[in-house]
């Protein structure tokens, strides 16, 4: 009898390891990642137990997915994703600006000759905010850092000037690269931070109606949306930033960059549902992993992450 019996449980482990092993291979087709790796450990464990154990790890995943998961099996979930961020680029990125100076402490220098690079450097870089950086320079106690901010704002200024004449000789209305020119050299000049109060109205008065008229006698362009929509930002006329994101997602909704904007939106006004609406609209266009990791914490926990493009 014992013989008999021993015989009868190797014939239904065989059978059990045969069964396990033909419905892993239909389920990795069939299941997503997560969901796929509770069922490899319920028939690993059946390894020891058939049938009993796959049974007891199906039970307790249900009940897991009804009364909220455990630290466990979210740890696990996680684990099985192999969703790995990639810090090499940003390493050597790091490496390499290791030995760089910040345009703050090499202005603030002791040493007279980093005070005069850092300032000179500034004639032959575009570089956002340089006004805000030659500030530091002309309230310096060095006479002779003073002078070279100064020179060097006055070298500046009078760029964007001779620029703006330039592009306003070439000025075209029936070339749409020339009045982009004419619109980049203004939004340039305000990112520069080197004029006036007063100037910088004009300015921007100026850039919006470049846009404006873009806008009128061209078909939809992403550049025309983003540049309107900073400006109607930094103006602070929501109606306007508003109507100009909602055309740019209209027009444009293959680019993630205006749901994108659109949700920022609706975010600084803390109007919630609106931002999950924009990423529910989002989730037939789009992968999670299109969205830049700067806004991809945001999506994993207020949008149904298992109806993403990539899930489907």
């Amino acid at each position: 009898m014992t013989t008999i019996s021993s015989t009868v449980w190797i014939f239904l482990y065989v059978i059990h390891a045969i069964l396990a092993l033909a419905l892993l291979i239909v389920l990795k087709r069939r299941m997503k990642a997560p969901d796929y790796g509770v069922a490899v450990t319920a028939l690993c464990f059946g390894l020891f137990l058939p049938f009993i154990a796959e049974l007891a790890v199906y039970a307790v995943y249900r009940l897991a997915e009804r009364f909220g998961r455990s630290g466990l099996i979210e740890d696990y979930d996680e684990y099985i994703d192999f969703k790995v961020v990639n810090y090499e680029k940003i390493r050597h990125e790091a490496k390499s600006s290791a030995s760089l100076l910040p345009l703050t402490d090499a202005i603030n220098s002791k040493d007279p000759a980093i005070r005069k690079h850092s300032i000179l450097t500034h004639v032959n870089n575009s570089i956002d905010q340089q006004g805000k950086y030659l500030q530091m320079g002309l309230q310096s106690k060095d006479s002779e850092t003073v002078h070279y901010a100064a020179a060097t704002m006055n070298i500046l200024v009078d760029q964007y000037e001779q620029e703006l004449k330039q592009a306003k000789r070439d000025y075209d209305l029936g070339n749409p690269a020339s009045i982009r020119r004419l619109a980049t050299i203004y939004k340039r000049m305000i990112h520069s931070e080197l004029i006036t109060t007063v100037m910088l109205t004009d300015k921007r008065e100026a850039w919006l109606k470049e846009l404006l008229i873009a806008k009128t006698l061209f078909p939809p362009t992403a550049w025309i949306y983003e540049d309107l929509n900073e400006i109607y930002r930094d103006a602070k006329r929501p109606k306007e930033q508003l109507a100009i994101l909602k055309e740019y997602v209209h027009h444009f909704p293959e680019r993630i960059e205006a749901h994108l904007m659109l949700i920022d939106f609706y975010y600084e006004r803390e109007r919630w549902a609106e931002v999950k609406a924009v990423m529910f609209m989002m989730q037939t266009q789009f992968s999670l992993e299109d969205v830049p990791y700067e806004y991809r914490l945001l999506f994993e926990e207020w949008s149904d992450t298992t109806s993403w493009k990539n899930e489907l």
